[in-house]
């Protein structure tokens, strides 16, 4: 009796502290605003496409020439397949245009993924794929 309530006991343990990661995932709204919105173009510098979250890094340039290197979150490679992208659309190098949810966190480079415009005029909704792009074309 005492191995079968040890078993259950190791067995329940083993559950949750490998259930806890799962739990601590945040959500979208507890990480950015959802009512404002951020324009951002520049070059696409560097791409981590793994779990649990795409990462987009870009460089954009202001007025008085500085660059600040900007990291845009989206979701999982599979949500983004899902929603039509793949990762050979995300070229380093090209001139891009973001438009994205800033962090609430107070992190001045860091946004959520709306839209991108790529280079060669290829659009990516990703918060509602059948939306018009920002600017309502």
């Amino acid at each position: 009796m005492k191995v079968k309530t040890s078993t259950a006991i190791l067995s329940l343990l083993s559950f949750l502290v490998y259930a806890a990661p799962a739990l601590a995932h945040h959500s979208f709204t507890a990480e950015y605003y959802s009512d404002k919105n951020v324009t951002l173009t520049g070059t696409l510098t560097k791409v981590e496409w793994v779990n649990p979250h795409v990462f987009l890094y870009v460089d954009v340039k202001d007025s008085s020439g500085k660059v600040t290197s900007w990291a845009v979150e989206t979701v999982s490679t599979v949500a983004l397949h899902r929603y039509g992208a793949k990762r050979a659309m995300f070229v380093e190098g090209q001139t891009v245009t973001i438009d994205g949810y800033p962090a609430k966190d107070g992190t001045k480079a860091l946004v959520g993924l709306r839209h991108i415009k790529f280079q060669n005029g290829t659009e990516f909704n990703y918060r509602n794929p059948d939306a018009p792009a920002p600017d309502g074309k």
